[in-house]
């Protein structure tokens, strides 16, 4: 009986080698093609591009700073569309929403620079642009600009009396002699602002224009 046991054991020895054999060929060959998918994967990148992120999270309407933005390397094919460039484009500009560390600087989150994207771009989703005519003498002044937060007052009545509408609301463009400016307003007086409000707050406006005289005035920079 112990000769015939020796026996199987020995007939069943090779299976197992070869099974065996057959597992890390197939274990092997994996390796393999895991190696050059990842070959290939480099190589569909294309080029990699220094791109420009928040080195720290950034909450809305702040101001950005050099310290804010940090660089990383990505691959080209997987850069975000609309990703700011340069760094000059970025810093002194106002963030429009919450931008996360490690994120880019897209020109649809950043006001108040060279590199925002178009208008409508800039606008989040439950927000709305509401242009506000102004003649010189408005309040705000000449020096307002794109970034800047101002105050929005209606005087009406009689006899007239003036009350605050909306506190710090973010301007995102204004025009001067019928053009829209995206840097300082200088002597020639701002014709109308763009803010950014609320739907709601937009047929305040529009009421209050109906009923009154429009005015801003500027609020104090704040960085943080």
């Amino acid at each position: 009986m112990n000769t015939a046991r020796g026996k199987n054991n020995r007939r069943l020895t090779p299976g197992l080698t070869a099974a065996a054999g057959t597992a890390f060929a197939i274990l092997a060959g994996l390796l393999i093609l895991g190696f050059f998918a990842q070959l290939i994967g480099r190589k569909d990148s294309g080029q990699v591009v220094r791109a420009h992120v928040a080195a720290r999270n950034i909450p809305p309407g702040i101001l950005i700073t050099k310290e804010m933005v940090s660089k990383k390397d990505v691959p080209e094919k997987y850069v975000v569309p609309g990703t700011i460039k340069k760094e000059k484009d970025i810093i002194g500009a106002r963030t429009l929403r919450f931008i996360g560390k490690g994120e880019p600087f897209t020109a649809s989150c950043v006001v108040g620079s060279e590199g925002a994207g178009p208008l409508a771009a800039r606008i989040p989703a439950d927000s709305r642009a509401y242009t506000l005519r102004l003649d010189l003498c408005s309040g705000a002044g000449p020096d307002i600009r794109p970034g800047d937060r101002v105050d929005v007052l209606s005087t009406c009545g009689e006899p007239p009396a003036t009350r605050t509408l909306l506190r710090n609301r973010l301007v995102l463009s204004m025009a001067i002699g019928g053009r829209e400016e995206k840097a300082e307003a200088g002597a020639e007086g701002v014709e109308s602002v763009t803010l950014l409000v609320h739907p709601e707050e937009a047929e305040l406006l529009a009421q209050a224009e109906l009923s009154g005289e429009i005015s801003i005035s500027l609020c104090p920079m704040q960085s943080e």
